[in-house]
Formats: C-alpha cells, sequence, structure tokens
C-alpha cells in the first residue's frame, strides 16, 4: 500500500480503519484535526496509541479516578519515579495498589477511549504510512507501549453505540464551548445509570465560569464519560446549559465484516435473529455483524415493533438491548420473553452483578455487558441455537 492520505469526511473513519485492519496493513495511521494529532500504529499483535493521547498520566489519573489513590499519594508517587527513574506503573505494583495485569487492562480501555474519540471526528485528515519511521522517543504519548488486542469490528460496533449515544446529548449540549451551571444539588442522587464517581469529580467544576470543554481537560474521566454525566445532570435539573443552541451530529459511515463462508457456519443457517434496540446506528452495526454469520436478520426499535416482527414471521433467537439496571428493562425483557419462546440474548450497560441477576431470572439466556467483542455475541448466538 506505501503511502496514501485523505479526508475522513469523505472516506470515513470506520472505513479507513476497517480497511487497513482488513488488508493486513503494519504502519503508522496519522490523523489530524484542529490542531489535535492522533498516530496510531498497527501491529500484528494489535494497534498502538503512539501519539496524541490526551493525558500526560493516563495510569495516575486511573488511579484517581477509581479512588485507589488520592492526589496527594499521586504527587508523592511520581516524585519516587522522579527520584529512581522506575515507570509509575511498576512502583504502583510493588506497592501493592494495584496488579501488574489490572494496570494494563487500565491502561488498554484508556487507549480505547482514544480511539473511540476518533469516530466524533469529521473534518480530519489521514494520512497512512507502512514506512518503519514513526514518532520519535520524544513525541511518543504515555500510551505508547501499550497495545490494544482486539478486533476493529468491536472498536467499530461500541463507537456506533456511542455515537447514537452522542446524538442524545447533543440536543442538550451541542458545542463545548457552551457553560454548565450549577442548581440545587438533591440530597441523594442515587441512579444507576450514571457513574456517582464521575458526579463527584465533576460537580465541584460546574462553577458558572468554565466551559464544557474546559471541563473535560480538568476532568479526570475520558471526554464521553464527561459529556454523558453532565447530559444526564440536565435532564434531572441538577445543572443546566446556558445558551443551548441546536446540535447536528451528522451521518456515520458504517463498517462491513468480511462475510464468513458458508461451510464455516452451520449454526446460521436458515436462522432468524430478531435484533432490537432503540439505538439505529448501533443496531445497524451489530445487524451487519450477525449477517456476515449468515444470519437472517430483522431489526426493531422496542416492543410494539417486536409483536409486529414476531407476528409475521419465527425467529429463532431475539438480542435485546434494553438498560437492565431499570424496572423498564426488565419488564421488557419479560414481556419478550412472553411472547416468543426463543432464548434471548440481552445487551447491557455496565451494570451491577445484581441486575445481571435479574435479568437471567427475567429470561434472559445469556447477558453481555457493553462494551464486549462481537466474536463473544457471535458465539452466544450459536450456543443458544445449538439444540
Amino acid at each position: 500500500m506505501g503511502k496514501i492520505t485523505g479526508d475522513v469526511s469523505v472516506l470515513g473513519i470506520s472505513n479507513l480503519l476497517q480497511m487497513l485492519s482488513m488488508n493486513g496493513c503494519r504502519g503508522f495511521l496519522t490523523t489530524q484535526q484542529e490542531g489535535q494529532r492522533k498516530v496510531i500504529h498497527f501491529l500484528d499483535e494489535g494497534i498502538r496509541l503512539v501519539a496524541g493521547a490526551r493525558r500526560t498520566n493516563p495510569l495516575g489519573e486511573i488511579l484517581m479516578r477509581t479512588g485507589k489513590i488520592t492526589r496527594d499519594q499521586l504527587d508523592e508517587l511520581l516524585a519516587e519515579q522522579r527520584r529512581t527513574g522506575t515507570p509509575l506503573g511498576e512502583i504502583v505494583s510493588q506497592r501493592g495498589i494495584l496488579s501488574k495485569d489490572v494496570i494494563q487492562t487500565a491502561l488498554r480501555e484508556q487507549v480505547a477511549e482514544e480511539i473511540y474519540d476518533l469516530f466524533t471526528w469529521t473534518d480530519a485528515t489521514f494520512s497512512f504510512s507502512e514506512t518503519a519511521d514513526g514518532p520519535s522517543s520524544g513525541e511518543q504519548g504515555p500510551l505508547a507501549q501499550v497495545t490494544l488486542d482486539t478486533s476493529m469490528m468491536s472498536i467499530m460496533i461500541e463507537a456506533a453505540r456511542r455515537v447514537d449515544e452522542l446524538a442524545r446529548i447533543q440536543s442538550i449540549i451541542p458545542d463545548v464551548r457552551l457553560i454548565p451551571e450549577r442548581l440545587e444539588l438533591p440530597a441523594i442522587l442515587d441512579d444507576p445509570s450514571l457513574d456517582r464517581n464521575a458526579i463527584e469529580d465533576l460537580l465541584p467544576l460546574v462553577d458558572a465560569q468554565r466551559t464544557v470543554g474546559h471541563i473535560i481537560e480538568e476532568s479526570l474521566f475520558p471526554k464521553f464519560t464527561v459529556l454523558r454525566t453532565l447530559y444526564g445532570l440536565a435532564q434531572r435539573g441538577v445543572v443546566k446549559i446556558r445558551d443551548r443552541g441546536s446540535g447536528d451530529t451528522g451521518p456515520i459511515t458504517l463498517l462491513r465484516r468480511p462475510v464468513t463462508p458458508a461451510s464455516e457456519r452451520p449454526a446460521a443457517r436458515g436462522r432468524t435473529v430478531l435484533l432490537l434496540s432503540d439505538l439505529p446506528t448501533y443496531r445497524a452495526a451489530l445487524a451487519l455483524c450477525v449477517r456476515s454469520e449468515g444470519f437472517d436478520v430483522i431489526e426493531g426499535q422496542g416492543l410494539e415493533e417486536a409483536q409486529q416482527h414476531l407476528g409475521r414471521k419465527t425467529v429463532d433467537a431475539i438480542v435485546l438491548d434494553v438498560p437492565i439496571e431499570t424496572d423498564g428493562g426488565l419488564e421488557a425483557c419479560m414481556k419478550v420473553r412472553g411472547i416468543a419462546k426463543v432464548p434471548i440474548i440481552v445487551l447491557a450497560g455496565n451494570t451491577s452483578k445484581q441486575a445481571i441477576a435479574n435479568a437471567l431470572q427475567s429470561g434472559a439466556r445469556y447477558v453481555l455487558v457493553k462494551p464486549f467483542k462481537e466474536d463473544l455475541l457471535l458465539e452466544r448466538l450459536a450456543n443458544v441455537l445449538k439444540a
């Protein structure tokens, strides 16, 4: 392939990443937009974000936002790092704060967050080069040695879900230059759909002076989590966004997954899956993945559409995307199970073990917590259809 350059708005970041992955390209992808720059290194074992991480000390901030250490403790650890030259991760592991495996998992999640952010870049330019020459050691970011060993389809599915959610968020926060203003905080804000740690981190920054963009920069949490939390707080009347205006997310281009040969997917032959989700981009991404395995896929949004589809055609399995931490989500699962006596796989956001147990009691055969690798969904479909 040598070297290619272009405009993300023409090709689409989704198609670009998938094209490089499917063709087995190895090299450096550089994307730039409004002074921002990210460099992704494609390797045999996965991908690395060698430059462009928003966080200068991602491990320290991960430790703080998960409540493992305080700001003073982080300053002490950084002082030891400077004094001894020992990497921060090794110091943390030696002190027993976190194991090496947990540290690596947290850092891979941070790399994924940075790559998901690329899917919101619409006016970026890109260049890809197969040359062995990447950014110099001085230009490399703090995550340069962390390898993300997941497929591009998995990344695309989670990115699609976020794009759908951002479309909702932009109805209240269409521009990061707007200023959130704190209203009266209720005595108890116990909402399982919001991250309590993120709320505690963000509320002190909502001072009617900082813009949403400033809050994103100063928060310990990733950009998507900040926007999602501010949106949730605005919906609940805890904050308001001044001069709301209107927003437009623009189109997103979906990826295409190579179709598995029929001889390698006998479980899918002649089987129909009903896929229910009120997130259209996410639903379409999942449908592409499931169809690529040879399943027939019917897409629907909610219970009413489920009843219509089930009244017209027999399905073999149902994939249901609902918030199982709420009574409404569990009720939807029970109603779908009552309509169709077929296996149900529930897709849920980050949630508690009790919520998962409740979903299983409500009729789900499996519960997959987002984000998940697409192969896990396909494996679960194959399992429920073996009988």
